[in-house]
């Protein structure tokens, strides 16, 4: 059976996505094959062999880039998504992945994922899910009632519409079937272009607003973020989800979502888990790594290497004359 995975992101997150996928590839069930794809505007030709090479070490995977420049750019800077470019978090890429339909016409579905995760498990049981007449399948946010601002943005109606059922864009599925037909891309772009409507988080309110009451639900494990525990370790702590249920997220996580605080830039739980994927994979440090405690690390490392690899010819020319002069002694 193919699988098709998605994901969007720049130049700038090779890195993390060459992680994440050979995490999601190493972790997958043989017996499928996985097609990806990278929607992208920017990745140079380099950069996208790193993301190649990793994938073609699997015999059940290919990876396919499409180029996206341009795409819903000026919506993006025009149309009230201020509040998120302005802070740096977001870039018009994020706009993209609501579309897939487009990007995708021969598909009737597909799975997408965000690339500041690591795959634990395999994640094909996301596939098969039944679609139903849904538009999209993805995880409810843990922390809406906790985090008052998460969705203070949203008109009074958007928001009681979308208190108990907001999901969150780390990872989903489209039904692309059910939202060619129902042409939910072109409502989707009359929210886009609607400036009366904040847009705090592109693409999550997006789809949540263009798809109210046509969304399902997956399990939390499928986004286990680092720092649940520590909201848990608050006795006051509410979510939609049970105590059993945020606590099987942390036990049986099947994806790592670094959503908040990123290895390469902090130390959320799981940074070893990480780096250990990284330092494997030979990548390099790039401008978007601040975190200097494992940077020194990898310096080390590859410091060790390089001093390993001379060692190693040192002693083999030392064993040349060594053998040389036992044979000498016998001659």
């Amino acid at each position: 059976m193919n699988i098709p995975i998605f994901f969007s992101f720049d130049n700038n997150y090779v890195e993390p996505a060459a992680v994440a996928i050979f995490s999601l590839l190493n972790s997958a069930k043989k017996s499928n094959n996985y097609d990806l794809f990278v929607l992208h505007s920017n990745i140079e030709p380099q950069k996208q062999n790193i993301l190649k090479s990793i994938v073609n070490k699997f015999k059940n995977a290919q990876i396919k880039f499409i180029n996206t420049y341009g795409f819903l750019d000026k919506y993006f800077y025009e149309c009230n998504f201020r509040k998120s470019f302005a802070k740096s978090k977001f870039t018009p890429d994020a706009l993209v992945k609501c579309f897939a339909s487009h990007f995708f016409p021969n598909l009737d579905k597909i799975i997408y994922s965000d690339v500041d995760v690591i795959f634990v498990s395999d994640i094909s049981n996301l596939y098969f899910q039944d679609m139903q007449d849904n538009y999209f399948y993805g995880v409810k946010s843990a922390f809406m009632k906790w985090e008052k601002n998460e969705l203070s943005h949203l008109s009074k109606k958007n928001f009681n519409d979308l208190k108990d059922s907001y999901i969150a864009g780390g990872i989903f599925i489209a039904n692309l079937k059910q939202i060619r037909k129902d042409k939910i891309e072109e409502k989707m772009m009359k929210i886009i272009e609607d400036k009366a409507i904040e847009k705090k988080w592109p693409d999550q309110d997006v789809i949540n607003l263009a798809c109210k009451g046509k969304i399902g639900f997956i399990p939390l494990n499928y986004i286990s973020y680092p720092y649940l525990i520590d909201y848990l370790n608050n006795k006051n702590f509410d979510s939609h989800y049970s105590k059993e249920e945020l606590f099987d997220s942390i036990i049986k996580p099947k994806i790592i979502h670094f959503a908040a605080e990123k290895p390469w830039n902090g130390s959320p739980n799981y940074s070893n888990l990480w780096w250990t994927i990284f330092n494997y994979l030979n990548l390099q440090i790039t401008p978007i790594f601040s975190n200097k405690k494992y940077i020194k690390d990898k310096e080390s490392y590859l410091k060790y290497k390089k001093y390993k690899s001379l060692y190693k010819i040192v002693l083999s020319i030392l064993g040349i004359f060594i053998l040389k002069d036992i044979l000498f002694l016998f001659l």
